[in-house]
């Protein structure tokens, strides 16, 4: 019997086709014909007719979509938002929803990742790109290097604004996004690249399975290639117009190929696509005077690239950062088209460097130009190396990933009827708050991994992002205000949290009147409190007893309405 499955992505056709929202409605069209019921939840552009948070339906493809118009992609917006987690809600109801399958959720909101594991019971992640553990997606740094150290978003930036009021360290946003990702029963990575850098992040590596996004070979006819008639040699580009896809650094190897005589005439290659760079790119190209060596065609329908695809002989992927599983790259393999790609992410799963193509350090303009020139003095070496990924097309046909993906379905259904779903990881979290922190907090909390002992860093959890298995989670509620709120800090007593907190009038008073509040008077006492707690379990063992049982001493006493179990605006 097929399951209810709810599918989120932040985009979906046919609105911003990129790759992730391609498999998205690949994959439920495919489990729609497998007799699975399959509704959709994506996020859309808003519009002055449309505002964001407005919620629309539509039919695509015979896929119920329901639209959620976008508050905002921004860093400081995009990870976190209730009012999406109620339109979650909402649909998962409606729809009797048993599994949730997220795939991109930038804009929708890490949080809606815990919502649908309480309200549908089962959820799973495909992960495209870096966005559980980098706010830039991409894994560059601000000057175009590769971050090698997941810890250190705050090199690139310092804070995240959640709220015109406040700015928080950027580490918070980072913790809270990798806390949401560990609340789904299983993670799939669709390249071992991507599964390793998450593992490098701080997921168990035994939470995720690789699983191939796969490719439509219906839509590529298995044809052998030959060298053109005329002997040219046809190249593609195809992507976004953006430094981080290394469109400039192919700019410059086409000039090298344009100054050499003995080419002329003898390749030719096509760009297309769109982005923030189109007018530099089309500016440059103008420039080279390359007349008929080059045509650029704008952003292309995918059918139209497609077709494009039969008369090409090699693929050009120029990225400069980690790339995942590129559709391109697969398109390539597919259609028996030789590839070069830069030796960086997934890309090195998909190029066999010379057997099904080249692959050449990112941003080295000369081993680019070389791969390329390669091929333009030899044609048949592009017919050669295509008619191999021709040969080895077969293993990447995405029949094979929705094989693997109902039989992952299968086991999590088992496991909830069995009522023996797979324990989920609880991570300590340090719940922070209240107000805009000081400068010290901010700089204390991005370095924090450089002063905790290795293995033992919780996550760092602002409390207006918690909800109660948030609350599961907490081992300490840390107050960095001079004037903490009482409520949150009765919260954290009655489920026994230990409090730290600084010394005021205050803080004095309440550390008198309950156990498990610990004062400080430097942000370094808080500091070594916290290594302190987190390397003796005991201790915070004693520490959550004597907070458990002055709560209960004092909730006796105390107005009833003082204890909500509410933390955190959920509306």
């Amino acid at each position: 019997m097929g399951q209810r499955i709810l599918i989120v992505s932040n985009f979906f056709p046919p609105d911003t086709i990129g790759g992730a929202e391609i498999v998205a409605f690949r994959q439920a069209r495919a489990l729609a014909t497998r007799g699975h019921t399959l509704t959709v939840l994506a996020g859309a552009q808003p519009s002055t007719r449309v505002p964001y948070g407005t919620l629309s339906f539509d039919v695509y493809e015979g896929i119920p979509v329901y639209r959620l118009a976008l508050r905002s992609m921004d860093p400081n917006l995009n990870f976190h938002w209730p009012a999406a987690a109620a339109r979650l809600r909402a649909v998962i109801k409606a729809c009797d929803i048993q599994l949730v399958h997220f795939h991109n959720v930038v804009g929708m909101g890490a949080n809606l990742i815990s919502e649908a594991k309480a309200a549908a019971g089962r959820c799973l992640i495909t992960l495209h790109d870096h966005w559980g553990f980098c706010f830039q997606q991409t894994r560059l740094r601000t000057d175009g290097t590769v971050c090698e150290n997941h810890e250190e978003c705050a090199q690139c930036r310092d804070h995240v604004k959640p709220t015109a009021n406040v700015a928080l360290p950027m580490r918070l946003r980072r913790d809270y996004v990798m806390w949401c990702l560990n609340q789904a029963d299983r993670l799939l990575v669709p390249s071992s690249y991507l599964a390793f850098a998450y593992t490098q992040a701080g997921i168990s590596a035994t939470r995720m399975t690789v699983l191939s996004n796969g490719i439509e070979l219906s839509l590529f006819p298995s044809t052998r290639k030959e060298p053109s008639p005329d002997g040219k040699v046809r190249f593609l580009w195809s992507g976004y117009l953006g430094e981080h896809k290394g469109i400039m650094i192919l700019l410059h190897a086409l000039e090298k190929l344009s100054e050499d005589e003995t080419l002329r005439g003898r390749w030719q290659i096509t760009i297309a696509g769109d982005g923030h760079l189109r007018s530099k790119v089309e500016a440059g190209l103008a420039a080279l005077k390359l007349k008929d060596d080059a045509r650029f065609v704008g952003r292309l329908p995918r059918t139209d690239l497609l077709d494009l695809l039969r008369g090409i002989d090699v693929m050009v992927l120029t990225s400069v950062w980690p790339e995942n599983e590129p559709v391109t790259l697969l398109e390539a393999i597919a259609s028996g088209t030789a590839q070069i790609a830069t030796r960086i992410g997934g890309n090195v799963g998909l190029v066999e460097n010379m057997k099904s193509g080249f692959l050449v350090p990112p941003g080295d303009v000369s081993e680019l130009a070389g791969a390329m020139r390669g091929y333009i003095v030899d044609p048949a070496l592009a017919a050669v190396h295509g008619n191999y990924n021709s040969d080895r097309r077969a293993g990447f046909d995405e029949v094979h990933t929705i094989d693997n993906l109902e039989s992952i379905l299968a086991s999590i259904e088992i496991a909830a009827e069995n009522s023996a779903q797979p324990v989920l990881p609880t991570e300590p979290v340090i719940q922070c708050g209240m107000a805009w922190p000081p400068t010290e907090v901010t700089t204390m909390l991005n370095r924090v991994h450089d002063h905790l002992l290795p293995g033992m860093t919780p996550r760092f959890i602002w409390h207006e992002w918690t909800d109660l298995a948030t609350w599961r989670d907490t081992v300490l509620l840390w107050l960095w205000d001079s004037e903490p709120s009482e409520r949150l800090f009765d919260n954290a007593m009655r489920r026994g949290i230990p409090v730290l907190a600084p010394v005021t009038d205050r803080t004095t008073a309440l550390a008198r009147h309950y156990g498990g509040v610990i004062l400080y008077r430097t942000y370094l006492e808080a500091l070594a409190t916290l290594r302190i707690l987190l390397s003796i379990p005991t201790l915070r063992t004693e520490f959550s007893a004597c907070a458990r049982a002055s709560a209960s001493s004092a909730t006796a006493l105390a107005p009833r309405e003082l204890f909500s179990l509410r933390s955190g605006s959920l509306s």
